[in-house]
């Protein structure tokens, strides 16, 4: 079964798409981020398989060894992406709803998830524990749910606040304004976001040392 589920009235969310693929060191973050994330699927079982918020690059591209994968964005410009690379797909498992997480817990409670990816969203939000909620009402006991964030002590960042260019580690950066980002997390206040929402934290790190902003 392929799906190609649209929504319209999403609002908000065409100026951020089009800004995001305008980032001008984001391809080569988006590289090192989809090999990390490939890496740590690759370690558990994924054969019933939920990305949230696929960006340019839905994972089906790379992995292939699912009996069903259910792909929710939320954006169009990336759900038509999405669409469009999966036409190229031989795996006819795909389903592909362009809405939030939110929305669809009902449509999405007939799988039976064993791995979920939450896309690199949470820190944008007003609300990522209602997403966080959404997601644990998804999993089974053995689910295995991997997200990731921009790490407010990233090199760059560090570098930045020994200069005097920021004052503190948290304070916004002008892409953080344009993206009206929410939050920003280093890798102890991101397990506790996802520890304070009943997660069990199995393994977390950083992938990259981000040199530049």
């Amino acid at each position: 079964m392929r799906a190609h589920i649209g929504k319209t009235g999403l609002t908000g969310v065409a100026n951020y798409e089009h800004n995001y693929m305008e980032l001008p060191f984001e391809n080569i973050m988006r590289e090192y981020r989809k090999k990390n994330t490939i890496n740590i699927i690759s370690r558990y079982p994924h054969a019933h398989f939920l990305e949230i918020g696929c960006g340019a690059d839905p994972l089906f591209i790379d992995i292939h060894d699912f009996s069903n994968m259910v792909v929710i964005e939320p954006g169009k410009l990336f759900y038509d992406l999405a669409i469009s690379k999966s036409k190229l797909d031989a795996n006819p498992n795909i389903v592909i709803i362009n809405d939030l997480i939110e929305n669809t817990t009902e449509e999405l409670s007939q799988y039976n998830f064993d791995f979920v990816v939450i896309g690199g969203f949470l820190h944008e939000i007003k609300n990522p524990d209602v997403v966080l909620q959404v997601v644990k009402k998804l999993c089974k006991s053995n689910t295995i749910v991997y997200s990731f964030v921009p790490n407010s002590k990233s090199f760059h960042r560090l570098l930045a606040y020994e200069m005097g260019i920021i004052k503190s580690l948290n304070q916004k950066s002008s892409h953080d304004w344009l993206f009206q980002r929410q939050s920003s997390y280093d890798i102890n206040s991101f397990n506790q976001l996802l520890i304070n929402n009943g997660f069990v934290i199995r393994e977390s790190g950083s992938y990259f040392i981000k040199p530049f902003t």
